[in-house]
Formats: structure tokens, sequence, C-alpha cells
């Protein structure tokens, strides 16, 4: 009996540390339903995250099959997502047959090597527009396998299109399109070998492209580049290049042609200018030519020589120019409102007059003659609507409609024709006080012709009008010029020009 209660007594004992055990491993052992929880909310995070990311997941798994993908992926593809899920990746257009392989190899071992990774991918939209993106891929491994990929692409399009652009300025003239000249001096290097020969070489200029530009502004000259850009692509193969040399200076490079071809493409260039629609006014394009036909030739000889022969045609070529603007400056005022062949005639009329009175010699008179018809030679440049503005000017309109005078000075003084008459010009509204413009000079340092012009051309405004101010009879045109003697203009040709109206 005291045995069985011995045994008794172990037994519980043994029991209670046995229970002590259990107490202690159920407090010590992982809370599964905590951790199935935990790895819920983990998954639902992750889910969300992906769903939210700004670039495209898609999930394959162990044998390439799409199991799942992002909106951002969706968009990308241009696809639904019952057209992706399911679908084995390699049967996506977006993947070219070129990285296809790449794709492939992922599964095909451990690959730690990250030489082949990132890739880009391009695919086009349904209009055609092409998108493109970098993709990075990450193994999900188990037991060493890879039993899932993870694809992430991340729209690098944007991106492209700024290199693309960077790429384009870099290597061509912003305002004709056509190559520059830093792309082209590499191309005459990778060119100037033998089984390229003949090389040929054409280097044209504008003529009178300052005076275009001073005469009619900055942007008819650059019609003007970009009218001869156009010609020039006209003219050339796919194979040539063409390049804007200098400002005003155009480059051709013609691979595997003769000199006789050439020839022919200068001319045809010549031609197209000619006849090639002329806005405002006409330009002048010298051009020169020259051939390498064997490897022995220096190339910068065949440059020297195209460029010897444009300057000699430019010196011929460019005597006209000068008169060829001034000829299109005139014929421009004459069809404007406010500058007629008539109101010439009239300044001219009333000049020569005068002129007469005075005694002058015909020098003097052909000078005043010339004079009357461009004294307003500058008013070209100025905007219509300053020039024909109702209202008072205000101070920045003056400053520019007061530039005129040295406008046309600068372009009679660019032709040996009209040159000496270029100072008139400036000074036709110089004040007989000082208070004139440009130049502020006062009295008898005002050149004559000036001062006789200035006269004629105010009683002819004044008689005839404008469209800011009324027409004057005679009697208030001449009381008016009474006003102004001694202040805007000088008193004894008042005084003479009152009485040549009196007896008219």
């Amino acid at each position: 009996m005291e045995d069985n209660d011995k045994i008794k007594g172990q037994l519980i004992s043994e029991l209670e540390k046995l229970r002590h055990i259990i107490d202690e491993y159920e407090k010590s052992r992982p809370d599964f339903k905590k951790i199935e929880k935990a790895l819920e909310d983990s998954k639902e995070k992750y889910e969300t995250l992906i769903k939210a990311a700004p670039f495209s997941v898609i999930t394959l798994n162990e044998k390439g099959i799409i199991i799942s993908c992002n909106s951002n992926a969706l968009k990308f593809l241009g696809k639904s997502k019952e057209e992706i899920i399911g679908k084995h990746f390699t049967k996506h257009k977006f993947l070219s047959e070129e990285i296809i392989p790449k794709y492939i190899k992922i599964f095909s071992h451990d690959s730690n090597n990250k030489e082949d990774m990132p890739f880009e991918i391009t695919r086009l939209d349904k209009n055609g527009k092409a998108f493109f993106g970098k993709v990075y891929c990450g193994p999900v491994k188990k037991g060493g396998a890879i039993k899932s990929i993870q694809i992430f692409i991340t729209d690098i399009t944007k991106r492209k299109e700024i290199e693309k652009k960077l790429k384009y300025l870099r290597f061509h003239d912003n305002l004709t399109g056509l190559y520059n000249r830093s792309y082209f001096e590499e191309e005459m290097k990778r060119l100037d070998s033998e089984r390229q020969l003949p090389l040929s070489l054409i280097i044209g200029d504008v003529n009178g492209l300052k005076l275009i530009n001073d005469t009619f502004g900055n942007e008819e000259g650059d019609r003007i580049l970009k009218s001869i850009a156009a010609v020039m692509r006209e003219c050339c193969r796919e194979e040539d290049i063409i390049a804007r040399w200098g400002e005003d200076e155009f480059s051709m490079l013609l691979p595997k042609t003769s000199k006789e071809y050439s020839r022919n493409v200068v001319n045809r260039i010549k031609e197209i200018c000619q006849r090639t629609d002329k806005k405002k006014t006409k330009f002048n394009f010298s051009i020169g030519t020259s051939t390498k036909e064997n490897a022995d030739q220096n190339l910068q000889g065949v440059i020297k020589e195209a460029k010897d022969e444009m300057y000699k045609k430019k010196l011929y070529e460019s005597k006209n120019v000068p008169d060829s603007i001034i000829s299109t400056v005139v014929d421009s005022l004459m069809e404007t409102s406010f500058e007629t062949k008539e109101h010439g005639k009239r300044v001219r009329k009333w000049a020569l007059k005068m002129g007469r009175a005075l005694k002058l010699s015909k020098s003097k008179l052909d000078e005043l003659s010339l004079l009357a018809d461009l004294h307003d030679l500058g008013k070209i440049a100025i905007p219509d609507d300053i020039v024909k503005k109702k209202d008072k000017l205000n101070e920045k309109d003056w400053k520019v409609l007061k530039s005129y005078p040295e406008i046309g000075y600068n372009i009679a003084n660019s032709s040996y024709k009209t040159s000496h008459i270029a100072e008139y010009i400036l000074t036709h509204h110089e004040r007989w006080d000082g208070a004139g413009y440009p130049q502020g000079l006062k009295g008898e340092d005002i050149p004559l012709a000036s001062r006789i012009t200035a006269i004629a051309d105010a009683y002819d405004v004044m008689r005839s009008g404008r469209f800011y101010k009324r027409t004057l009879s005679k009697k208030e045109a001449t009381e008016e010029l009474r006003k102004s003697s001694g202040v805007q203009f000088d008193p004894k040709l008042i005084e003479k020009f009152i009485r040549i109206l009196e007896e008219e």
C-alpha cells in the first residue's frame, strides 16, 4: 500500500513537471494564427503597393505564364487583363524576337550575372506612336530553383524623346534643319576614303544677308536662309550631306560624284533660286564647287578650291545686290497706302522748283530728284502697326520710328548708285533749331538738300493728307510753314518756297 502511494506521488510529481514543460512550450511556441494574419496583412500591403506602383509590374510563373500584372502594365502593353493573364510572355508583341532569348535565359539557370540586365523594349500604340520601356527582372526562388519571375517596366518614352531632341540639336542647325558644321566636318573625315571617290564638294554663300537683315529685319533673312536650304534639299540625293556651314554659308558633300555631275547640281540650285518665290527681296546665292578625284589629293585643298571659286563669283554677283534690294524697297513702298509714286513725284516737283530758284547745278538737281524718291527709304523696316497708328505714339513707338532715317542711310550707302545721297536721307528729319533726329544737327550744319526736301515733303503731306491727319488748304499749309520758319525749317528757304507757291 505504501509502495502504491509512493509511486502515485512520483507520477503526480512527474505530471506536474510535464504540465510545467507544456505550459512553457505553449508560451514559447509560435502563434500560427497571428503569423497567418501577419502574412495576409503583408500580402495585402504588397498587392496595394504593386497596384499603386508608378511603373509596370508583371509576374510570371516558372513556366513563363503571366499570372498577374498591375494597371500600369496593362496601359503600357495596351491590353486588357483577360488578354494578358494566362498567356505565355513570349506571345506578346511588346517583346522583339532578339530580346526573347534573353528572357528565356533567366529560367534556364540561376543567373546572378547582371550583364544582360536591364533590357529596353519598344512597342507601338494603335496610332503608330512608339513607347519605350526599361525592363528589370527579379527571380523568386524556392529550394534553389526559380519558381517565378517579377518583371518591372519603367516608361522611358519621355527620356527617349529628350535624348532624340538633344541628339538632333547636337548635329543639326536649328533654323534650317540641315546638318551643322560639326557634323559636316565629321562626315568629311568619314567619307574621305578611296572607295567614295570621286568626292565632290559644293560651297555657297548668300550675298547681302546683313543688308537684308538690316533692311527687312531678321525674319526676312531667316526666310531666305530656309528657302535656300529647301532648294539644296531638292537638288541632292539621299546619300548627300548638306549643312549650314556658317551664318550665310552652306555646304554639300557628294560621295561618288563626278565633277561634271556636281556642276549640273550647281546649275540646278542657281536656276531654282532664281525662280523661287521672293516674298520681299531678291537674293543672290554665289556657289563654288571642286572634286577630289584621286586618293593623293588633300581634301583641305579641295575645300579651298571650292571656296576660291565661290568668292570669285561673289565678287562679281554681289555688286548688283544693293541695287536689287533698293529696287525691291522702293517697289514695296509704292505698294503701301502711305507712300506712293505720286507723293514722290510731288516732292520732286517742289524740291526741283526750289533747287532751280536757288540756281543749283544740274548734278545737285539730280541729287534732289533722287532724294525725293528715296527720302523715306528706311520706312520699309518700320512695322505697319506703328506707321499706320492713329493714336498718339508712345515713347517706344517714337524710338522705333525715329530709327528709319538711319536704316535708309545704311541701305542707300550700300550701293554706289545711291551712296552720294545717303547723308541727305539720314538728315532730312533734322530741325533748324537742333531738336530733330537722329543727330540733333542745327542750322546750316544740316545739308542743303535735306533742308529743301524736308520743306517739300512737309508741304505735300499737309496738302495731300494722311489717314491720321486732315488735308489742309493751300492757305492753311502756307501758314503752318510760316509758323515753323526758324524752328523746324530754314527761314530763308521757307521764304523762297512761299514765294514759289504765290507765283503758282
